[in-house]
């Protein structure tokens, strides 16, 4: 048991890091690593700050600051933003959510450099019945607007694909 807690906490960030390694920063765009084993899944989210609380860089602003701490607590409520089939009888074990931002541009004068934020959340979900998991619907993309595409990789069963969903194709068939 202690193994799969183990490997349920390691895979998606490793699978994670390897995947954006290779990613760009994409506004719009979202990506989402899940790994499932027995009766437990994680999920790991990044998505770009702009399409959380629509700015780039940091919060300057009373009024963005406060649209951080909104946003963070909404990721926070990993099953309000990712509906699970009820018969499932998931519960969030935990939730973890992190806003990280990045200077691009080091070979340019500092005035001209780029600020890109991410929101980064990783959950860890426990089910009761896991067989009913048949799949997620994306309510993420109602409490997010600016969000219009997320990219995954499911590993399930020794089996790795990869899928996306978007905001006019929310579901996520398992």
């Amino acid at each position: 048991m202690k193994l799969s807690v183990l490997a349920l906490t390691l895979i998606p960030s490793i699978a994670f890091s390897q995947s954006q390694a290779t990613t760009v920063h994409e506004h719009g765009t979202g990506h989402v690593v899940i790994a499932m084993a027995g009766a437990e899944f994680s999920l790991s989210l990044v998505v770009p700050g702009v399409d959380i609380v629509g700015f780039e860089g940091p919060a300057e602003t009373d009024d963005d600051r406060a649209r951080v701490a909104v946003a963070i607590s909404d990721l926070s409520n990993p099953l309000e933003l990712f509906v699970l089939p009820e018969a499932a009888g998931c519960f969030a074990a935990s939730a973890n959510v992190t806003l990280s931002g990045e200077t691009l541009g080091q070979d340019v004068d500092a005035a001209q450099e780029v600020n890109h934020t991410e929101f980064q959340a990783d959950y860890q979900i426990q089910c009761q019945d896991i067989d009913a998991l048949d799949g997620i619907e994306f309510a993420y993309f109602d409490r997010f607007p600016k969000a219009k595409r997320l990219k995954i990789q499911v590993s399930r069963s020794g089996d790795a694909r990869s899928q996306e969903v978007t905001s006019d194709q929310r579901n996520l068939a398992f």
